[in-house]
């Protein structure tokens, strides 16, 4: 019987090829127009003025191809290329680096996708398409619309000594930043000598996902907790049987609810059709899925177990750290944008214990603000689809940073600590507790 073919960088782990994936489903749609921003570059809290320092955004990139395909029982979509057309107002120039500054890394990602040929319809695996471009273009422009109209935080002109921007070594993330930074500065920006800049990470060393093909103790984990959600999941197991029987995969196989999904959810997000006997199994579908990915990155026991912290600990970490400079200097960047994925969100929103049990949609984005006070107190807020969220372990929305601190120490880890925990025996791994 059919087992889902999978995307070959991944490698063996059963969510291997949909660690990466993002779709966007109307009923969850963040549309950015329809949101306005309620800070500004001063906000009066508890009566005292509140400046605004420093601006972190984690973002999820817009609408894709799927990077899986259903059964041969199933029609395939037709991905015509009309429907991934450059939009000319996000077409600036940019120079992708790596982070010390040196030539673009390979993306090994990209590689197995172009393994795998084009879709019915000539686009490729995982591109970025023209509804996704414009929705990033349209974040874009309401971070431009607060943060440089409405209270010139930032220059109206990309100035690379007040911007930094990273994404994920994959083409939708990084085309992602690009229509961003379109929507924020505008494409004028092409006119440039020298091209906005955007960094990233040779794969073995990504953080921005949950990486467990390089980080061998999550590996371990992730293996041993796919085996483990029948159980740690009531009723999981009833459902998945259900969809097996409808796909025609036999029960024994391991299945993969995140490619059904990916399909599904790409199809509806850009008008494709879907076969009726599937369409009436959605809300299990994304039910079962965002618990699925829940448990993998973080356990069903322990919302900061050590699953959660080699799946986002260094991105807290680097947050944190961030923000530690901001409050000493005057001289660092003002606003970072992070180009990543929805498995990028997901555990940093289980860390910050916000996370609404909903899978992230196209666009969405985490909004990490720094404040500080007339005596040099400083405080973070935190934001999520434009609305601001009690952080666990804060005592209110405007958090203490040292309070903040405090409530990340159990998920937070350094660059260096990170690895050195990757390296931890699989043995000890696999009696993690899901």
């Amino acid at each position: 019987m059919f087992l889902w073919r999978k995307v070959g960088i991944l490698g063996s782990g059963i969510c291997g090829a949909f660690l990466l994936h993002e779709f966007w489903e109307r009923k969850d749609v963040f549309t950015v127009q329809a949101f306005s921003f309620w800070s500004s570059s001063k906000v009066e809290e508890e009566g005292q003025d509140m400046k605004l320092k420093l601006v972190q955004i984690v973002f999820r990139h817009g609408a894709r191809t799927p990077i899986s395909r259903l059964p041969p029982s199933i029609e395939q979509a037709t991905w015509s290329t009309d429907l991934v057309k450059d939009v000319p107002h996000t077409l600036i120039d940019y120079r992708v680096e790596s982070l010390d500054g040196g030539p673009r890394p390979p993306s090994p990602v990209e590689d197995s996708y172009q393994k795998h040929g084009p879709h019915k319809g000539g686009a490729r695996w995982g591109q970025l398409t023209t509804l996704g471009q414009q929705q990033m273009f349209d974040l874009g422009q309401l971070l431009r619309k607060h943060y440089v109209e409405n209270n010139r935080f930032i220059d109206p002109d990309y100035n690379p000594q007040q911007v930094y921007v990273r994404s994920t070594n994959i083409k939708r993330t990084v085309e992602s930043a690009r229509c961003v930074l379109a929507g924020l500065f505008g494409n004028s920006q092409s006119d440039r000598e020298d091209p906005i800049r955007i960094y990233t990470s040779h794969v073995n060393k990504e953080i921005f996902w949950p990486n467990y093909v390089h980080c061998g103790h999550l590996g371990a984990f992730w293996k041993t907790a796919w085996g483990l959600l029948d159980t740690a999941l009531p009723g999981y197991r009833e459902d998945r049987l259900k969809l097996q029987s409808i796909l025609g995969i036999e029960e024994a196989r391991q299945f993969n609810i995140f490619g059904l999904r990916d399909e599904l959810t790409a199809r509806k997000a850009h008008g494709l059709p879907i076969p009726e006997h599937l369409a009436a199994l959605e809300d299990v579908v994304e039910l079962r899925a965002t618990q699925c990915m829940a448990a993998l990155v973080s356990g069903v026991e322990d919302g900061h177990s050590h699953a959660l912290r080699l799946s986002t600990g260094p991105v807290i970490d680097l947050l944190t750290q961030n923000m530690l400079r901001a409050q000493n200097t005057e001289n660092s960047h003002k606003l970072h944008l992070y180009s990543g994925h929805d498995t990028t969100l997901i555990p940093l929103l289980k860390a910050l214990g916000v996370f609404d049990d909903r899978w992230p949609p196209y666009a969405a984005h985490v909004t990490v603000e720094l404040y500080q006070d007339a005596k040099k107190n400083n405080f973070v807020k935190v934001l999520y689809l434009e609305e601001e969220k009690q952080v666990q372990g804060c005592s209110a929305v405007l958090c203490p940073f040292e309070e903040f601190k405090e409530a990340m120490a159990t998920v937070a880890l350094s660059h260096k600590a990170f690895w050195e925990n990757c390296k931890i025996d699989q043995k000890k791994a696999s009696q993690t507790t899901v």
